[in-house]
């Protein structure tokens, strides 16, 4: 047996729609690339629950997958939402303590120390013993590094990456603003349909991205957007690199994908201020905002020109570095061996 061969855990894309990719497939579809590049032995345990027939069948798969694979690897790497570290990630550590192999826990996403302090204490339990057992955790953000080492000292940062492309916005301010994500209240869609009409005519706003339950085509008629449906994964960087400047006035994220994809193409961003945002958007690379304030938006809005413009185009071009897959990625496989 190779001496790093791993059994890698994580969400795979759709099989009955390849378009239903979220970013947590991304990210998991991302390190399956980079290991098949580098040469590096896996095999795929998918945890994605809409590839099987039923949540229960999922699990039941899941869990039989991880057992009958333990003895051909030598290391399980679990890359899981809070879902997961709930349901899948205790029988991990557990397994991978019964058959004495190395283990590593990936949490996407932010806010999991909200979930912790306000979960039962029987979960809370379940999550601290298995975030102490594990031989190395990765969360996605810093402050999140920070709360959960005090349980285990191999835990460290693994952010959102994206892959380096050839594309960049022009160097023209031509007043050109991009939502790309879930048309959803939590996005703050309503906060930026309501900023559109305090702007003049001039400034372009468009919005991509999946409607929810929420929103129709005829609400965004009211304002001064153009909504322009949702936006196949492999096409977003090239639509991207035609705006100049990227919005996402969301009430909740964690490192969120698009503004890193914003960054790869030199878009400076104007997002709210929340923890795993304000660790992103520095350096000039960009505007933050209070949640849930149209005016606020407005004038951020407002106060680019073409030198402020050029200077955020820079500073996001010298950000994306933080978040290059390449970087990142080789850097987890280092920290597992």
């Amino acid at each position: 047996m190779n001496k790093f061969k791993y059994l890698m855990i994580g969400p795979c894309k759709n099989r009955k729609d390849a378009h239903k990719t979220g970013g947590v497939i991304i990210l998991f579809e991302n390190i399956l690339h980079f290991s098949k590049k580098h040469n590096y032995e896996y095999i795929i345990v998918d945890t994605n629950k809409s590839n099987y027939s039923n949540k229960l069948i999922a699990y039941i798969f899941i869990l039989y997958s991880i057992t009958r694979n333990i003895s051909k690897v030598s290391h399980l790497s679990l890359h899981g939402t809070a879902k997961d570290y709930f349901m899948i990630a205790p029988f991990v550590v557990l397994m991978g303590k019964l058959s004495h192999k190395h283990v590593s826990l990936r949490k996407f996403a932010g806010n999991f120390d909200v979930i912790y302090e306000h979960t039962s204490f029987l979960k809370k339990f379940i999550i601290r013993k298995t975030l102490e057992n594990a031989s190395v955790n990765f969360f996605e953000t810093k402050y999140l590094v920070k709360y959960f080492k005090e349980l285990n000292k191999a835990t460290y940062w693994f952010p959102n990456v994206r892959d380096e492309n050839d594309f960049l916005t022009n160097e023209k301010y031509e007043k050109k603003f991009i939502f790309v994500g879930a048309i959803s209240k939590e996005k703050g869609i309503e906060i930026l349909c309501q900023a559109s009409n305090l702007l003049s005519s001039e400034y372009q706003i468009d919005i991509y991205g999946t409607l929810s339950d929420d929103f129709t085509v005829e609400y965004f008629k009211n304002y001064n957007v153009q909504y322009k449906g949702s936006l196949p994964a492999e096409n977003v960087i090239e639509i991207m690199s035609s705006y100049n400047v990227l919005v996402l006035p969301s009430f909740r994220e964690g490192y969120p994908g698009v503004i890193i994809e914003a960054f790869s193409v030199g878009m400076p961003v104007i997002a709210s201020k929340l923890p795993g945002i304000k660790e992103m958007v520095e350096q000039e690379s960009g505007m933050l905002i209070d949640i849930g304030d149209p005016k606020q938006l407005k004038e951020a809005i407002e106060a680019i020109d073409q030198e402020t413009y050029m200077i955020g185009r820079r500073a996001a071009i010298k950000q994306f570095e933080k978040f290059d897959s390449n970087i990142q990625t080789n850097l987890f496989f280092e920290r597992l061996k």
